[in-house]
């Protein structure tokens, strides 16, 4: 891969010039943030949810084909449910718990 994926071709500049421990540096923080970057992109999109969902009344059924989810998972994010485990918080996908062999 040669650049970042299209929201993110900002941090393209990270790697512009040549070579250098600053950027390694800078390359090892911004991989360091990335589970606080999650956060943030998930808390955002359970507001934009929430809201469209409130306040215009758009239904979860009628988001889920634009977001690539079925209803439940739309429900599941205006409610700021993951699908994936946490850092230091039991997982919310119950295939994934202690008692369920894998």
């Amino acid at each position: 891969m040669d650049k970042p994926p299209s929201p993110f071709e900002q941090l393209a500049d990270l790697v512009a010039s040549s070579e250098s421990i600053d950027q390694a540096v800078a390359l090892t923080q911004a991989l360091g943030a990335i589970p606080d970057l999650q956060k943030w992109l998930r808390e955002q999109r359970q507001h934009v949810v929430r809201t469209l969902h409130e306040r215009d009344g758009v239904s979860y059924t009628d988001m889920a084909p634009q977001l690539g989810v079925k209803p439940e998972r739309v429900s599941g994010i205006a409610r700021g449910h993951s699908r994936s485990a946490r850092k230091g918080s039991p997982s919310s996908d119950p295939r994934e718990s202690d008692n369920n062999p894998k």
